[in-house]
């Protein structure tokens, strides 16, 4: 018994009130932060939003890329380009995570969460960048396209466990590589802009277990919270 009692440290009080306070929310329920497809939906819509236009505009400027308040967010776009004579040399095809389209820019977002970077065999290392870089290309040399003459923006957003690695040099130097922790760190300094929207917050605070140097750190979080908060039901503390 007195072993158990040196060597058993007091559960840390402020945290455990700070870990009850944080709601449980349909991100935490139904484990959207581990979906890449449904993390960008909610990314996506939280962009479009008006009222956080200078939230994004803020965020984007950090990486030299002016948003403005007239652009268009894509899910899912097709970067297939109908044109056997540039495709035969240049690869295309997939789906863009997001893009977003302002009168002067294309954003091109691939958000990692779990995989990594795909590729097919004859397309070699990063080919799923290339793919997404060839399509953005072409459209900005097309002059019979909408987006004829635009300026490219290429980001990588991922996990700070799972930054991807990509040895093609041309890949590394076309795409900015933005981390969650990035993300957040940005977005809790200005949570007074989204604090009263409880949905903007649920979706700030399940992006904390991306901002993690490794899987480990991050299970350990996940495991200390489903504890403190059985440790809270028990006390009857409101939760």
């Amino acid at each position: 018994m007195s072993l158990w009692v040196e060597s058993t440290n007091k559960v840390d009080n402020e945290k455990l009130h700070e870990i009850v306070r944080r709601k449980v929310s349909l991100f935490d329920i139904c484990q959207i932060q581990n979906s890449e497809n449904l993390f960008s939906n909610a990314l996506g819509y939280f962009i479009t939003r008006k009222e956080y236009n200078k939230l994004w505009n803020d965020f984007f400027g950090k990486f030299d890329i002016e948003l403005g308040d007239n652009f268009s967010v894509t899910r899912e776009e097709s970067a297939k380009i109908e044109d056997a004579r540039y495709n035969k040399k240049n690869p295309t095809g997939g789906r863009i995570d997001l893009m977003i389209r302002t009168p002067k820019a294309m954003i091109i977002v691939e958000n990692k969460i779990k995989s990594d970077i795909n590729s097919i065999k004859e397309d070699g290392d990063g080919a799923q960048l290339l793919r997404y870089y060839n399509y953005a290309e072409y459209l900005a040399c097309d002059k019979n396209s909408q987006d004829a003459g635009k300026e490219r923006h290429y980001i990588v957003l991922s996990p700070q466990y799972n930054v991807p690695e990509v040895k093609e040099e041309q890949m590394r130097k076309a795409y900015t590589f933005v981390t969650y922790k990035d993300l957040y760190d940005f977005l809790e300094k200005n949570k007074s802009v989204f604090e009263h929207d409880a949905n903007f917050v649920a979706f700030f605070e399940t992006m904390k277990r991306h901002t993690y140097e490794n899987v480990n750190d991050y299970l350990y979080y996940d495991m200390q919270e489903k504890f403190f908060r059985r440790i809270a039901d028990y006390n009857n503390q409101p939760v």
